[in-house]
């Protein structure tokens, strides 16, 4: 399979965005003028500045010859091949650059376009948006088969999903009247918007008809019909005001279109104040959120949540992700803080240090509850919320590692658990979350339990039929907890094993995703507040006290 790459100079610690160009036949006939068309339509240029890998795949027997499957067999044979032309990149990647299922980007042009839209069709799972420039599909009977389900290997017996149950995001410019009509028509039935009401809109400063079923969704489709740029200008529309704005989280079998504010807009509009503090000649910054339309006074005495990125995965992309920022707006019951790390990875020997300065910094700064703090993370931030909270417990009131790796050399502690915990003698409510299907963090999570639930004051009663050997003193499902009625739409994908402590509150929580691989979703989050915000530490104390007015667990 031939293609031109190209790979930025500046891509090496941030996860790296992935281009793909299908060009118009006659330069994607051959590799040169694959190469050619790479620097005239902008989006090498632009590959450098946003320090992407850019594709440009060659067809010599012309699109229609090409299979659909071609853009993802092409993602899955060069997402790991390329090595950072700077020499650096993530601790454990050996100089290799991380293209991110999540950050998958297609462009086509004429010819070009009409191919990717009919890939769109075929495996909509496999990008997070894409732009058709005149040219769009013609046939999308490829939306009638099941989708591959890529992001996770076994689903479960009942996910039968469809490509046309994918939801979307595709823009189409310059296309003629009959594509931009077969594409409303198809996108209306899987995305689930009125055709008949686009709302107008500006993308890039290029006007267009917004199709969405509401106003906030990243599943849609965008029409313009009018004279648009040509070449780089284009690209640039493209890249800043869609591709910079979308993503597909990875945290089901097909993802999870969502919109983001993106690395420019992050930093400048408003919703995350920065700032940061100095430890061993090291800088930790971190984007704080107060509640929507709270002043810094207003949230004077309110806990502080942290939430911690993982490998590769900085806070400008994070802090969005696992909608701890929306909760804090409904909720108006906390702060929120994301911190960033040096060269976007945590590790326990160099940070320790680093939050408990932050706790300081913030607490003081904010004005926020000390006997409150809870430490959240994913992955690598999950790794290093276990190991902070359990060397550490008399910084936290209560801690909750997603998805978070064991005995990954040179990333996290050897010991799952500090050893130090027991002798301690302070207690820590402990909230640990896992997927069914995610290969970077085991289902089995015993090394953790068995000391948690010591300190816990929990009984270690055998089980058999579980992910662990703990007797849980409950169980929780979509059946019994996580209904729709208490704000769940995807409760039938939890389970959670609750254990209690002596005086019957709810110290330990064991959760597994159904369908989930190294990923997490918003309710997740919910459910973690539901179990975090009853504890409080005193200055001082090793025990936890537990309010049971307004908690929920």
């Amino acid at each position: 399979m031939e293609y031109y790459a190209y790979v930025s100079t500046r891509a090496c610690y941030d996860p790296a965005r992935t281009i793909f160009v299908f060009a118009p036949q006659q330069d994607a006939a051959t590799l040169q003028g694959a190469a050619r068309f790479a620097r005239t339509s902008g989006w090498q240029a632009l590959a450098e500045y946003d320090g992407a890998v850019l594709i440009v795949p060659v067809a010599p027997q012309g699109w229609q010859a090409e299979p659909d499957t071609l853009p993802g067999q092409l993602f899955d044979q060069v997402r790991n091949r390329f090595a950072s032309r700077c020499g650096k990149s993530l601790l454990g990647r050996r100089g290799m650059l991380w293209c991110w299922e999540t950050m998958v980007y297609w462009v086509g042009y004429g010819e070009g376009a009409a191919f990717a839209g009919r890939c769109a069709a075929a495996a909509p799972n496999r990008f997070a948006a894409a732009a058709l420039v005149d040219g769009a599909a013609a046939d999308y009977s490829a939306g009638r088969r099941p989708s591959d389900h890529w992001l996770v290997k076994h689903v479960s017996e009942g996910y039968h999903s469809c490509n046309d149950d994918i939801p979307a995001c595709l823009w189409l410019l310059d296309v003629p009247p009959e594509g931009t009509a077969a594409a409303v028509r198809h996108y209306a039935e899987v995305n689930g918007f009125d055709p008949k009401r686009p709302t107008p809109c500006q993308v890039g400063g290029i006007p267009a008809l917004r199709y969405a079923a509401d106003g906030t969704t990243a599943a849609q489709l965008l029409v313009s019909d009018g004279p648009c740029p040509q070449g780089p200008a284009l690209a640039l529309a493209i890249l800043n005001g869609l591709f910079d704005h979308v993503i597909r989280w990875k945290n089901g079998p097909d993802g999870t279109l969502a919109r983001i504010s993106g690395r420019p807009d992050f930093y400048s509009n408003g919703r995350f104040e920065m700032t940061s503090v100095t430890v061993n000649c090291l800088e930790y910054a971190c984007a704080v959120h107060l509640p929507q339309g709270m002043s810094k006074e207003q949230a004077r005495g309110l806990p502080l949540v942290f939430t911690v990125h993982g490998r590769g995965e900085p806070a400008w992309l994070f802090a969005e992700k696992n909608g701890w920022d929306t909760l804090a707006d409904e909720t108006r019951a906390f702060v929120l803080a994301a911190p960033d790390s040096p060269g976007n990875i945590w590790q326990a020997g160099r940070d320790a240090d680093a939050f408990g300065a932050l706790i300081d910094h913030l607490c003081q700064c904010y004005g926020l509850d000390r006997t409150r703090v809870y430490l959240t993370g994913f992955s690598n931030g999950g790794s290093i919320t276990r190991e902070m909270g359990t060397l550490h417990p008399e910084w936290f009131a209560a801690i909750a590692p997603f998805n978070a790796p064991v005995h990954v050399p040179d990333v996290v502690m050897d010991d799952a658990v500090a050893p130090s915990l027991e002798a301690s003698g302070f207690e820590l409510p402990y909230w640990v979350t896992v997927g069914d299907n995610d290969p970077a963090a085991v289902v089995d999570v015993d090394e953790q339990l068995e000391p948690l639930l010591k300190v816990n004051g929990c009984a270690l009663r055998p089980a058999q039929g579980l992910t662990t050997r703990f007797a849980p003193d409950e169980i929780r499902t979509g059946d019994n907890w996580y209904t729709p009625e208490r704000g769940y739409r995807q409760g039938s994908r939890f389970t959670t094993l609750v254990y209690r402590g002596q005086n019957g509150e709810v110290r330990v929580g064991y959760t597994v995703m159904k369908d989930m691989p190294h990923g997490a979703i918003t309710e997740q989050s919910r459910a973690c507040w539901e179990f975090l915000h009853g504890f409080r530490r005193p200055a001082g104390e090793k025990h936890v006290l537990w309010e049971a007015e307004g908690a929920s667990c």
